[in-house]
């Protein structure tokens, strides 16, 4: 067999393996509902400018609390923003806070979670100890605690979330490597020498992604939420910026004359959120394969 022929062989499990993971996704309704929904937003979070001709920080007192009309579809503020824009624009707020906090979670969970479940003994009792620390504290307290040191701001609400949300993942990143290090593709990759980082990074990290994707894709919406309850005290993104749970904030005292100050944003909020968790769903049903139907 040629180079050329054994190369192609060697890929075909791969592909093979991955058109069978979006075989069974597609059919999950839920998961691909989830799914137009969080690229709905994500386009809407990337094409804010075009998709209405509108500044969010600009004030218009002349057309304070308008109602839902053609010029302004979700009406507008008590200081004449409009109330669609702010949305619009609202979304890459809440998705680069998802994103970002998930990032430093993930990152700093798998890393701890890796380290711990392989070498174990007082390495794993420390981290073990850590984040049953870490989980002993609400986590909405917590973050409200860090903010209150931090001082409000988007920057610490990346830190402060990023810091509450590393040890679920570390937890489920160790147990699935105590479970692998025991497997025989591990003792055979050790038979033939190869190293402790080699078999940590080669072989047992991409054995435990799939559930940490799952977590991953379901931690984008907690931290979605999380943020808008720390806007919506005041602890979050400041004004003048558009955040959703600022918004809602700013416009409950006006929850029974102008009502489309607080339903638009409440409704981007669950659509979001709603989404994010049918995909993780979805995701979850593809790589368990006791979910498997």
């Amino acid at each position: 067999m040629s180079a050329a022929s054994r190369a192609h062989s060697a890929q075909e499990p791969p592909r093979r393996a991955s058109e069978s993971l979006w075989h069974r996704f597609r059919r999950n309704p839920s998961a691909m509902a989830g799914l137009v929904i969080t690229s709905a937003f994500v386009m809407v979070a990337v094409a804010a400018p075009w998709l209405t001709p509108y500044h969010p920080l600009k004030n218009d007192l002349s057309s304070a609390l308008l109602p839902p009309s053609p010029t302004h579809p979700l009406g507008t503020d008590q200081l004449g923003r409009d109330v669609l824009a702010r949305v619009l624009y609202g979304s890459r707020i809440s998705l680069t806070v998802g994103l970002v906090v998930q990032s430093i979670s993930l990152t700093v969970g798998t890393a701890l979670g890796l380290v711990a479940g392989f070498f174990g003994g007082r390495v794993d009792g420390v981290i073990v100890g850590l984040t049953n620390a870490m989980l002993a504290f609400p986590s909405l307290l917590f973050a409200i605690a860090i903010m209150s040191v931090l001082g409000p701001g988007l920057y610490n609400v990346f830190i402060a979330l990023g810091v509450l949300a590393w040890p679920t993942v570390c937890r489920l990143v160790r147990g699935e490597i105590l479970s692998l290090k025991q497997r025989e593709f591990v003792e055979a990759a050790r038979a033939v020498g190869a190293g402790t980082l080699r078999i940590m990074l080669r072989h047992l990290l991409p054995n435990c992604m799939g559930p940490v994707i799952v977590v991953g894709t379901l931690g984008v919406a907690t931290a979605i939420l999380s943020e808008a309850s720390l806007s919506f005290l005041g602890l979050g993104a400041q004004p003048p910026t558009p955040s959703w749970g600022s918004m809602i904030g700013r416009g409950r005292d006006y929850i029974f004359s102008a009502p489309w100050m607080v339903v638009a944003p409440g409704a981007a909020i669950c659509l979001t959120i709603l989404g994010l968790n049918m995909l993780g769903d979805g995701l979850r049903d593809v790589f368990d394969p006791r979910l498997r139907t």
